[in-house]
């Protein structure tokens, strides 16, 4: 039996890895050939905004300019700091939450985030961990899952929700960060956060 599980999880992970990683690499396609205009936000300790920049061409990569070398000029450590271009010229940014939101992403947002701030949930559902994750990772590659996202500053500022039909994270290659692509009604948006916390749950465990 436990040999057929393991089977049937292959089978189905294989073509859902590679779907992922097309999916991925179209997304960095659109954002690299600035097709993916949006919003790029700081945070500071008190959870307020202190940078703002929308830009109708956007992306943002690690700078790797900061990344630290030993004396053989092996590298060490990834840089922290983050390089993003905005419309025809950079910015850097290091050490804050830092957030970017697509336009296509901003009618998910919820006015009041800090409602989810001290949420309790308590399910009383009995069900199978190992089908409950594959019949998701399933769901997600042609279905959707509506779920909503609590995202706090690195002082555990709550300083943004959103929710959407169709949530799906994945991580970048600039350290200590998260996308998470929205699909809702056909509507693809973006939301990507650095150095900060989040917590994604089913909208139905509010229910």
């Amino acid at each position: 039996m436990k040999k057929f599980i393991f089977a049937f999880v292959l089978i189905l992970a294989l073509p859902l890895t590679m779907a992922n990683a097309c999916e991925k690499g179209i997304d960095d396609i659109m954002r690299t050939l600035g097709m993916t205009p949006g919003t790029f936000y700081n945070y500071g300790a008190d959870g307020q905004v202190v940078f703002e920049a929308h830009c109708r061409s956007l992306d943002f990569t690690s700078d790797t300019e900061y990344d630290r070398h030993d004396a053989d000029g092996k590298k060490i450590e990834d840089s922290s700091v983050v390089k993003v271009s905005c419309g025809d010229n950079l910015f850097s940014t290091v050490g804050f939450t830092s957030v970017y939101i697509t336009d296509g992403a901003m009618d998910n947002l919820m006015a009041n985030s800090q409602q989810f701030y001290n949420v309790r949930i308590k399910n009383n559902d009995r069900g199978i961990p190992l089908i409950n994750f594959i019949r998701r990772d399933v769901k997600d590659r042609f279905v959707g899952t509506a779920r909503i996202v609590q995202i706090c500053d690195q002082n555990n500022n709550p300083i943004l929700a959103f929710a959407s039909d169709h949530v799906t994270g994945y991580a970048t290659e600039v350290n200590k960060s998260t996308m998470f692509k929205l699909d809702d009604k056909g509507n693809d948006g973006y939301v990507w956060i650095s150095r900060g916390s989040y917590t994604v749950m089913d909208t139905a465990l509010l229910k």
